[in-house]
């Protein structure tokens, strides 16, 4: 049966390009075929919520009820394993061959494995879907000492979640900080000085060597300094690694994401990407690079979505991030990639520490400053922001809104933005 519009993947961005496809006017078949078992739903809570509380039930991001109304066809727990690009056809692991005059690959990426000896053993654990998580809530009920390899955003959110269960948890960062390649020196700072101040033990600049146990079982981890640390599970976050496999059968240009222009076209015509598989530039990235953000994946799938009904639409949206570690919330406006100069500005309430290229502000990290956040995803999005006209507020940058909103007679930005 011939399918006009075939959709890889199966989460945002899968989602918001049938979405946002049959909301632009797009009135052929749309197919999405997705590995996972369950419906499209929000990862965020895997890392955070969900490990909290195991029985909380999946948020899915759209009911059934909406993909049958919208004539959206799901093909859940199925895999594409080939695509013959001069034919237009994709062969499904079940057997089946689907047709296509439109292809959109929101494959995601996955989480890049430990290679040292012992990696593979039935208590090494990752998080990435909702079966990795169910597998490593059974796992942790019945774990004291846990340790976590890698002082990322996954290893952070899982040690805090963990921490709260009264669990033993070291983390073993090899960079000499926590999120060393998203967040400047200050912010990893401060977050360190929280996650010890509960209970953390931090282990950074020190590899993992090997993990020794016995019967597939780790009991301990050697470090490249002799250290050994004694483990019941140990949880694996050292990043990810974009799925390329479909885009290298169909020829595409690749470069640790598929490359995209600012419509989320690929190298072919017909061939659409977007999300966390994907490379690109903008205004806000200028040098291009993969971004891995559930808001970066939303809104490059709706720009996909609407260029494939036939509207003509360019992705220039702000990226921003967010991640909760305790009664903490990092939030991020921007990207510091290229930043020559930063300022700090702390208060009892949170710091923040702003970014920038050229004396134009690009990117302002907030830690429990809400609405600092929320002026600055507001203000980089519309204008360039000179220092100067930060240094005029003294750094306030909700005073800085107030006072463009009142030069320009607006606040429906405001109050639009504040709700997302």
């Amino acid at each position: 049966m011939h399918r006009s519009l075939l959709i890889v993947g199966g989460s945002y961005a899968a989602c918001e390009v049938a979405s946002q496809a049959r909301a632009s006017g797009y009135d052929e078949d749309i197919i999405i075929v997705s590995e996972e078992l369950e419906l499209p739903y929000h990862r965020p809570p895997l890392s955070k919520t969900y490990l909290k509380s195991p029985s909380e039930p999946v948020m899915l991001l759209k009911t059934a009820a909406f993909y049958s109304s919208n004539n959206i066809e799901l093909e859940l727990g199925t895999k594409v394993v080939s695509i013959d690009p001069g034919a237009n056809k994709a062969l499904l692991s079940s057997g089946v061959q689907i047709a296509f005059d439109t292809l959109a690959l929101t494959v995601g990426a996955r989480a890049r494995r430990l290679s040292c000896a012992g990696a593979d053993a039935e208590n090494v654990c990752y998080l990435r879907s909702i079966a990795d998580a169910r597998l490593l809530s059974a796992a942790v009920a019945n774990a004291e000492k846990i340790v976590v390899i890698g002082g990322g955003f996954i290893g952070l959110e899982v040690a805090s979640a963990l921490i709260q269960q009264q669990k033993q948890v070291v983390v073993i960062e090899a960079e000499n900080r926590v999120l060393a390649r998203a967040v400047s020196p200050e912010i990893s700072e401060f977050l360190s000085s929280v996650h010890l101040g509960h209970g953390l033990k931090l282990l950074t600049s020190r590899a993992v060597r090997s993990l020794v146990g016995e019967n597939h079982v780790v009991r301990t981890i050697l470090l490249d300094d002799g250290t050994s640390i004694d483990a019941d599970i140990v949880i694996v976050g050292i990043g990810s690694v974009p799925n390329l496999e479909l885009a290298q059968l169909l020829g595409l240009h690749t470069k640790d994401g598929i490359v995209v222009n600012s419509q989320s076209r690929t190298s072919r015509t017909n061939v659409f990407a977007a999300g966390d598989c994907t490379r690109f530039s903008s205004p806000f990235n200028p040098n291009g690079t993969r971004i891995e953000s559930v808001q970066n994946a939303t809104d490059q799938a709706r720009v996909a979505g609407a260029v494939i009904a036939g509207k003509g639409k360019a992705y220039e949206a702000l990226p921003w991030f967010w991640s909760d570690q305790y009664d903490l919330k990092l939030q991020i406006a921007g990207v510091a990639v290229g930043a020559t100069e930063r300022i700090v500005r702390s208060a009892t309430s949170g710091t923040s520490v702003f970014h920038f290229r050229d004396d134009a502000c690009v990117c302002v990290e907030s830690v429990n400053r809400p609405r600092e956040h929320i002026s600055a995803r507001l203000l980089l999005a519309r204008e360039v922001i000179m220092k100067r006209h930060l240094q005029d507020v003294d750094f306030d940058i909700p005073a800085l809104l107030k006072e463009r909103e009142l030069e320009t007679g607006g606040g429906r930005m405001l109050a639009s933005i504040t709700r997302s």
